[in-house]
């Protein structure tokens, strides 16, 4: 699974009006996915063929507005749509382990718009 098909999957549950990867854009309400570290890569026995899933960690980062309330609400939403579900991402099954209970603020940037990242690991099928 790579990044693009994991956002590709997030637009059709979480609306936002400008979508980035790897690199925050311009946009004052935007969601950016990150690919990051902190989950164990795996491995079977086996080898290779008998390793049936992978992680993927992600960190995505909601910037959105100068409300806090309606950035916090967004990001809330965002972890809402992940905690405890399943998903088929790039035709392979995909489940989300969030390392962390909640969004986390992450202060406002140089324009005073308010930012809130978001962890999880993707576990999907190889």
């Amino acid at each position: 699974m790579n990044l693009s098909q994991f956002r590709d999957w997030l637009k059709t549950v979480i609306d936002s009006p400008q979508w980035y990867l790897n690199s925050r854009g311009a946009a004052d309400r935007s969601i950016t996915l990150y690919n990051t570290t902190g989950a164990a890569s795996r491995m079977a026995v086996g080898g290779p063929s008998q390793t049936g899933y992978q992680v993927k960690p992600v960190s995505i980062l909601v910037h959105w507005g100068k409300s806090a309330t309606a950035a916090e609400e967004k990001a809330q939403e965002v972890y809402d749509a992940l905690y405890g579900q399943s998903a088929v991402i790039g035709g392979r099954r995909a489940w989300f382990h969030m390392p962390q209970s909640g969004p986390i603020s992450v202060g406002v940037d140089s324009e005073g718009i308010h930012e809130f990242v978001i962890e999880t690991h993707i576990y999907h099928e190889r």
